[in-house]
């Protein structure tokens, strides 16, 4: 199987990411700088209005609409005593059991990241579980359980895992969980995503205790280093990026994160653009069309709405 990913990006304001099979177009993702997606971003925000009607409160987290917390999405106070078996138990009464009124008040400033985007009237969705994902490890402040992604089903792997995790020894505060990537993964990459997540954290941490509300703590990556990420995996024979600033910058995460991928990355550099080279703008253009014609005659019209943005931001594995 030949298998390949395709970084277009070098135009700065539209960066599309192709992945093919032999040379046939099996994923897209496409990112606008105009849009400036926020899911994923951590802010320092500020309580401006709770409602007990429904249970939530509304956060100024610095952008033009005001985030929505549900008092479901509220971790319960750090330093609670809890231990990293009574973690999930906890949490759960904590929601069951609490009023929004009676965690949050007005003005109180409130670490959060957003897990949904803007949409129409609406502001974006926020949660205080932070999570910040690695490419084979999750980190979770605040909530000390480790874990081994579901969808790794052998439990011999399964077992192998968390034993190297439990080796690692976290801080008592903090929480992983082994992603899908992390699947027949040596300790020694393993090890290095945890030390990467560590500092990202601790970054984190200091910059939170260092501003006001309402301030951006953590930009979630670009398109580019969440495709190497998120997407990235071992069948992949070539990474091609038309872009050279995009890929030093790819360059310099693959060293972070799996060294021994940097050698399949390549700089495109001819004049043909890339996705002419292999014959994959044409299908890209019918994507992209909202109305799709029918063999029959007739045709459908595909909006986005707010329940497709949720399918299509979906959680790591």
């Amino acid at each position: 199987m030949d298998k390949r990913m395709l970084i277009n990006a070098v135009e700065t304001e539209e960066c599309r990411i192709a992945i093919l099979e032999n040379n046939v177009l099996e994923e897209l993702y496409i990112e606008r700088s105009s849009r400036g997606q926020i899911a994923g971003n951590i802010y320092k925000g500020r309580v401006v209005n709770i409602e007990p009607s429904i249970e939530a409160a509304f956060i100024d987290i610095g952008l033009k609409k005001n985030g929505f917390l549900h008092v479901s999405d509220v971790l319960p106070h750090r330093g609670n005593g809890s231990s990293s078996s009574e973690t999930d138990t906890h949490a759960k009464h904590y929601r069951e059991s609490h009023k929004i009124r009676d965690i949050l008040r007005q003005g109180q400033e409130v670490l959060v990241q957003v897990t949904k985007e803007s949409i129409g009237a609406k502001g974006p969705s926020l949660t205080s579980y932070i999570s910040l994902p690695g490419r084979y490890l999750v980190l979770m402040p605040d909530m000390p359980r480790l874990g081994v992604s579901k969808k790794i089903t052998d439990e011999e792997e399964r077992q192998r895992l968390k034993t190297i995790l439990e080796g690692l020894s976290p801080p008592q505060n903090i929480g992983f969980i082994i992603r899908t990537a992390g699947a027949l993964q040596t300790k020694k990459e393993i090890h290095k995503d945890f030390h990467y997540l560590l500092r990202l954290w601790k970054n984190i941490e200091k910059r939170a205790r260092d501003v006001s509300a309402p301030s951006t703590i953590y930009q979630e990556s670009d398109l580019v280093i969440r495709a190497i990420r998120d997407i990235f995996s071992a069948d992949i024979r070539e990474i091609i990026v038309d872009s050279e600033p995009v890929y030093e910058r790819t360059r310099d995460f693959l060293r972070i994160i799996m060294p021994r991928y940097e050698k399949i990355l390549t700089l495109y550099n001819e004049n043909k653009p890339l996705f002419h080279k292999y014959d994959i703008e044409k299908e890209i253009e019918g994507i992209n069309c909202k109305k799709i014609p029918l063999p029959r005659g007739g045709s459908i019209i595909i909006e986005q709405t707010e329940a497709l943005q949720r399918k299509l931001h979906g959680k790591y594995g």
